[in-house]
């Protein structure tokens, strides 16, 4: 009996099939894509010309050269704004400035004028880039939207409600879970919540255990995200209800940062109609720093984010339960020999976390391109009330603990 050591060669393959579909379904779910046609004057296709393109904030280059009939295609641009050059020997240059967005397949045709080399043309402001290859449905949230629209909690998904057909779906708290994931559940035109794909920078972000999204990165650390309503692509996979592809921010060439503090208290909030006398506690702070910049110039950049919680409330009691509290505490101490429940059900319900996000870009020439990203979300909640309804009390509350750690590359 002979024993073989080593790989079989059909190992390998299947190996480096799986590497070249991850490689390319990342491009096509993260990056943008930007192709097209030069022209010249007369409308005839110009071969051999050079159309490059250059991340105004990263200095990130690529390039190509126009085929026989004309066309181009540059192909994993990540997300920015760029600086588009096509020149040739006899004609001016050209110069553009565009915005790709995340999954964008941009088509951007260009003119050339017969002169002499050294003129240049340049088209100043964004150009719209049409997306003529596919007619999905779908929204981009940009990061202005995200940092200047009012959202409570800092939930940077509550922006996709901004998008049509997309409302909060029907579960037993009207938004959140909290003894499963303390997150927002989306519902695409009154489809069923379990039936969404989440992705961050191509990545699944589904939990296994609920089949909803996982907890996602600190709003400062995200760039922007496309919601997808219908009519989407292979690369998302198993989906049939909607999309949120998210991307996360990378450092680059300048230094920024940001520190923040938000808050909110009973004292500054009205008395909601439904809380009874005394339970109307209410603390939420919110707290976090970022940073982002280069390591080497046009090369390698960081970007960090760290955000903090505290968050502590009264729960919510029905009507009923608070007319009859002294009957059930009689029953449960003299029949069951339970003990009562705590004097005026004046417990908090507590929703304390620490978020971590880094991520790391490394530019290797005009063909290569890395980013390694980490995120740590750690969550204590106690006192969750399970039914969420007002039915429930104290002795049957939950305490649901959440560590969630993603790495990606």
């Amino acid at each position: 009996m002979k024993h073989r050591t080593g790989v079989p060669c059909s190992v390998f393959l299947l190996l480096a099939s799986l590497i070249s579909f991850s490689v390319n379904g990342l491009s096509q779910v993260v990056l943008a894509n930007l192709s097209g046609h030069v022209f010249d004057s007369s409308g005839l296709a110009i071969p051999g010309a050079k159309v490059s393109v250059v991340n105004v904030a990263t200095g990130f280059t690529r390039e190509s050269t126009t085929s026989s009939s004309g066309d181009y295609l540059i192909p994993a641009l990540p997300a920015g704004q760029y600086r588009v050059t096509a020149e040739k020997e006899a004609f001016r240059t050209e110069v553009r400035t565009i915005t790709l967005q995340i999954g964008q397949p941009g088509t951007l045709d260009i003119t050339l004028s017969p002169g002499a080399v050294t003129q240049q043309i340049v088209v100043r402001g964004v150009s719209q880039v049409l997306s003529p290859t596919k007619t999905q449905i779908s929204s981009v949230i940009t990061d202005t939207q995200i940092n200047n629209l009012p959202v409570n909690g800092r939930d940077f998904v509550s922006f996709a409600l901004l998008a049509p057909a997309i409302q909060i779906g029907d579960t037993t708290s009207g938004s959140t879970d909290v003894i499963v994931e303390p997150v927002l559940k989306l519902s695409f035109a009154g489809q069923n919540v379990h039936d969404n794909f989440v992705a961050v920078d191509g990545s699944d972000d589904i939990s296994s255990v609920s089949g909803w999204q996982r907890g996602s990165p600190p709003q400062d650390s995200v760039r922007e995200f496309r919601v997808i309503n219908s009519d989407w692509s292979v690369e998302f996979g198993r989906s049939i209800g909607g999309i949120v592809d998210i991307i996360t921010k990378s450092g680059t060439n300048d230094w920024h940062g940001s520190a923040y503090e938000y808050f909110r208290n009973n004292a500054m909030d009205a008395t909601g109609l439904l809380q009874a006398p005394g339970l109307n506690t209410l603390r939420q702070n919110q707290f976090g720093f970022s940073i982002g910049g280069p390591i080497q110039r046009n090369k390698t950049f960081i970007f960090a984010n760290y955000e903090g919680q505290r968050h502590g409330e009264s729960p919510f009691y029905n009507k009923a339960v608070l007319a009859n509290i002294n009957a059930i505490d009689q029953v449960k101490v003299q029949t069951y020999g339970l003990p009562a429940e705590p004097a005026g059900l004046n417990v908090l319900r507590v929703n304390n976390s620490d978020n971590g996000f880094v991520r790391l870009d490394r530019t290797f020439g005009s063909r290569h391109y890395l980013f390694l990203r980490y995120f740590v979300n750690d969550d204590r909640l106690t006192n969750q009330s399970p039914l969420n309804d007002g039915f429930d009390l104290p002795s049957g509350f939950k305490n649901n603990f959440i560590r969630d750690q993603s790495l990606v590359g």
